[in-house]
């Protein structure tokens, strides 16, 4: 076991038996800010973790904040004390004050943002009026920003004064008097440079920039593209707004497909950032929460499963009479329930695949479900032929009820299509609504088509026999 492995182990010992004690603030303060926040999140309650963050540093205080699900955040920073979350946030990059501030009740952000120096307040206020999704809304004014007429010298003796307050200084930004980007120049060319060279003289004026209303996926793909470490972000009017570092576009590039697709989905009351990361919190603490929180989520769908079964033991009951008088009906249960069962699964699954991978439009729902169930009502038409005609040739024909295969027939073909109408509407609602569609689309899916699909075939059996 190693060094790391060992101080995550006893954290986890710690938290889980709820022992806060200064011992514990000293590990998490060894400990990597994402690891520290994964363990606080899966061990404390937001009121515990946030006693917990008072006591830490309040630099150490923000890097685990900004790696906390969104959720479980919001909880944390509405239990602060403001007077260590006015720390806190004092200590945060530019641009993490501004994720912050949209978890925090309004009151108490606003009193945050008082305690801060004019200047700062401003630049937040500035950053907040940026449109959800752009350029904008995702940059940093902690850049190094660098005049033309400055020497080489200068330059590096600057960039050594601001640099425990910038986000990144191994680029310097030139802009002139009004602001607008002239150049770029890198720490390595400062370095290398005469030290009475001017910057107009070595920079780079081949620079790529975005503006503050490109959109971020657009940002970062350019990025990306380039190799860079930050991309510039301009005025319309070519001044220097802000910057987008690279750390952050590969935030965006991994919710781009999915947060697309749930903006798409027209879902209410979350923006496309909210809507992934809620989709990532509930994935993690599924798979790495504490135990109860699964068993809750899983056991609340899989009760419907369990009173679902009731449902369908009743419509047995109630066809009863069929079943005593065509017992050979009773041999074909399974498949009208395992067809329409599999189909479902499929269903859902291309659902989830295809909404994960942006290739469905939520918003255009109806074009995805008419093409699903079109598909359905082929595989149902097929499935129906060949299941009946085997139904028949198996007990229809030596048991002289010819019926039964048409029985068999008709409910393959209507419950298959209904299944894939069932597999992408249910999980589709559930987003909607605002529930994690993996576990509980299926045990609804289950329950519907199970009733349905018997209660029509016991039907199709009692009136094409005359029961």
């Amino acid at each position: 076991m190693t060094k790391e492995q060992k101080l995550h182990l006893e954290i986890e010992e710690r938290l889980l038996h709820g022992v806060t004690d200064e011992r514990t603030v000293y590990l998490l303060h060894k400990a990597h800010p994402a690891a520290a926040a994964e363990r606080l999140a899966a061990h404390c309650s937001a009121e515990t973790a946030s006693e917990l963050m008072s006591r830490l540093d309040s630099h150490y205080a923000a890097e685990i904040l900004t790696q906390m699900d969104p959720e479980y955040r919001s909880g944390v920073l509405n239990q602060m004390d403001r007077v260590k979350l006015a720390k806190v946030f004092a200590d945060m990059s530019h641009d993490d004050r501004v994720d912050i501030l949209q978890f925090l009740q309004p009151d108490k952000a606003e009193h945050i943002i008082r305690a801060l120096p004019a200047a700062e307040q401003t630049d937040i206020r500035k950053l907040e009026k940026y449109p959800e999704g752009t350029a904008g809304a995702i940059m940093t004014t902690d850049f190094l920003e660098l005049k033309g007429n400055m020497t080489a010298t200068v330059a590096l003796e600057k960039a050594k004064t601001v640099a425990a307050d910038r986000e990144t200084i191994y680029i310097g930004y030139v802009t002139d008097e009004a602001g607008k980007l002239t150049g770029t120049v890198s720490l390595k060319d400062l370095f290398l440079a005469d030290p009475k060279a001017r910057l107009s003289e070595i920079m780079r004026t081949d620079v790529i920039s975005v503006e503050v209303t490109e959109k971020r996926e657009d940002v970062a793909r350019t990025l990306s593209r380039y190799d860079l470490l930050a991309i510039p972000v301009t005025e319309n009017s070519g001044r220097l707004a802000g910057i987008v570092t690279f750390d952050d576009a590969i935030d965006v590039i991994e919710q781009e497909e999915t947060a697309d697709a749930y903006s798409r989905a027209g879902i209410t009351g979350f923006s496309k950032d909210h809507d992934h990361e809620r989709d990532i919190s509930f994935s993690k603490r599924m798979i790495e929460g504490s135990y109860m929180y699964p068993i809750k989520l899983r056991m609340a769908f899989l009760m419907v499963t369990l009173a679902g079964g009731f449902l369908v033991g009743g419509v047995i009951d109630f066809f009863e009479d069929v079943l005593g008088a065509v017992l050979v009906a009773a041999i074909f249960i399974p498949v009208i329930m395992d067809m329409g069962g599999n189909v479902g699964t499929q269903s859902t699954t291309i659902f989830a695949r295809g909404l994960a991978l942006g290739h469905i439009n939520v918003s255009r729902m109806y074009h995805h479900i008419r093409r699903e169930v079109t598909i359905g009502l082929m595989m149902g038409l097929l499935l129906g032929i060949i299941g009946g005609f085997a139904a028949y040739l198996w007990q229809g024909a030596p048991n002289d009820i010819p019926q039964i295969g048409l029985a068999v027939g008709i409910s393959l073909a209507v419950v298959v299509p209904f299944a894939t109408f069932l597999g992408f509407f249910l999980p589709w609602l559930l987003l909607k609504m605002g529930w994690d569609h993996a576990p509980g689309a299926d045990p609804f899916i289950t329950t519907i088509k199970d009733f349905t699909g018997l209660a029509l075939y016991f039907f199709l059996v009692g009136t094409l026999i005359g029961v």
